[in-house]
């Protein structure tokens, strides 16, 4: 068995280093609010629109956030609705994919087919989040190990138990971590299936197997 221990796992990623300003656009509710707020100020509304301050200044919405790096929780719920843009789907695989290659890349090729188990660690926060959406990280930890080069695939004939998560709750988020463990199968019902005797002695055999 070889167990790996990913501490401090990524949780959120990057998507931009600094948020772009928005600004109050005459007819929203919002706007309407904010220019009442601070007439005072004289502020007022601009040809094309936005509110202004006395100087022509354009008045920021989001004072708070513009500028500062916005950041995504990873989820899987959020991917799996598919409401999540291509573009940022992608990035969130990859982040994690990266991140997971480092605990991953001195791993020596496993005999295969090969059992996976896993355990989160994680605190119970908000304790209302489900545990099944946490299945990207078994995802993009089965293509790392791909990618290493310590199975060759992780389709059904390489992997005959795909990961899930047996929790384990701890106080800080500091002390969060996954473990995972590889297990060589050893199973009759696997390792004396004809189909499995028949495709794992042909190296060279790429064909799609139907039970």
């Amino acid at each position: 068995m070889t167990e790996v221990t990913i501490p401090q796992y990524i949780t959120h990623v990057q998507l931009a280093k600094a948020r772009k300003a928005k600004y109050f656009k005459k007819g929203t509710a919002t706007a309407k609010k904010r220019a009442a707020k601070y007439k005072h100020k004289m502020y007022t509304w601009n040809k094309q629109g936005f509110l202004v301050t006395p100087s022509g200044e354009r008045v920021v919405a989001n004072s708070k956030s513009a500028g500062t790096p916005r950041f995504l929780k990873i989820n899987g719920q959020q991917l799996y609705s598919g409401n999540m843009n291509a573009m940022v789907r992608s990035k969130v695989v990859n982040e994690i994919k990266d991140f997971m290659a480092t605990y991953v890349k001195d791993i020596e090729p496993m005999s295969v087919p090969i059992r996976v188990e896993s355990d989160l660690y994680a605190p119970l926060a908000a304790k209302n989040w489900d545990l099944d959406n946490q299945w990207i990280y078994h995802k993009c930890f089965l293509d790392a190990l791909v990618n290493a080069g310590v199975i060759p695939d992780d389709n059904v004939m390489f992997v005959t138990q795909a990961p899930a998560f047996r929790f384990f709750p701890v106080e800080h988020k500091e002390d969060r971590a996954i473990v995972y463990r590889l297990i060589e199968e050893d199973r009759p019902e696997i390792l004396e299936h004809g189909a499995y005797i028949a495709y794992h002695s042909n190296n060279d055999s790429d064909e799609s197997l139907n039970f």
